[in-house]
């Protein structure tokens, strides 16, 4: 009994031809129509793995990819004029963005350090700002939100809760220039409700107040500050609910 043989399936020269253009393992070199290149490992045709890759536009990012993507740790830099690179963002990726813990470093020369989620800042972190003012604390998509505290260039600084870069919520501001501390309760950077206190070297500060704040004699200061307070935070949570 004559042995059939199995038809081979036919498989089109240009088929043939692609597959042999498919980019897996160690490239040393490859540019696209862009004029981008990209030194660095393949799998399935995309860049995965470790690899370096220079954009037309003067950026180079050097570090991990996975699926084309970046995806996890990276250094960010751009092409200066005397042919360095100046690194721009170091940390983590996720999926092309920045996801994790990592430093960027503004063109206006503001530097921020800490986590991120999505691209945004996200979480904990510190930004020192072109200005000479700080904040370090939580963060919601790029904006101070939660708990944080912010110095400003002139040393007044506010320790307390944000919201969307407001302060929102129970709060101390400290008026280093005057020497004075205001303690209580922001709207939308408006204080609604506050005690205001000497510091104790009021008097060794740039422009201490003429006179001292008066001694409170009411005979129940705390009781009188507290319903004021609660007065204050009913409101709040009035206007919350009405929203």
């Amino acid at each position: 009994m004559p042995f059939l043989k199995c038809r081979h399936k036919f498989i089109p020269f240009s088929t043939e031809n692609e597959k042999k253009t498919y980019k897996t393992g160690l490239r040393h070199l490859l540019f696209n129509l862009e004029c981008d290149k990209y030194i660095g490992e393949w799998k399935d045709n995309k860049k995965d793995g470790k690899g370096i890759f220079y954009t037309h536009s003067h950026f180079q990012y050097e570090g991990d990819w996975k699926h084309d993507y970046r995806h996890g740790y990276g250094i960010l830099s751009k092409k200066q004029e005397n042919d360095t690179y100046k690194s721009i963002y170091v940390g983590d990726w996720w999926n092309g963005k920045k996801h994790g813990q990592g430093r960027y470093h503004y063109a206006d020369g503001s530097c921020f350090d800490g986590e991120w989620k999505n691209g945004k800042r996200n979480g904990k972190g510190e930004c020192f700002f072109a200005d000479g003012s700080y904040y370090f604390g939580e963060w919601k998509n790029d904006r101070f939100h939660g708990y944080g505290l912010f110095i400003q260039s002139n040393g007044n600084q506010y320790e307390g809760e944000w919201q969307f870069d407001k302060k929102h919520g129970h709060g101390k501001y400290y008026h280093l220039d005057s020497g004075q501390l205001q303690e209580g309760i922001w709207k939308n950077n408006i204080c609604v409700c506050s005690n205001m206190t000497d510091i104790y070297y009021r008097q060794a500060v740039l422009e201490p107040t003429i006179y001292p704040i008066p001694q409170n004699k009411l005979q129940d200061p705390v009781g009188v500050y507290k319903e004021a307070e609660n007065k204050a935070l009913k409101k709040f949570k009035h206007q919350a609910h009405k929203k």
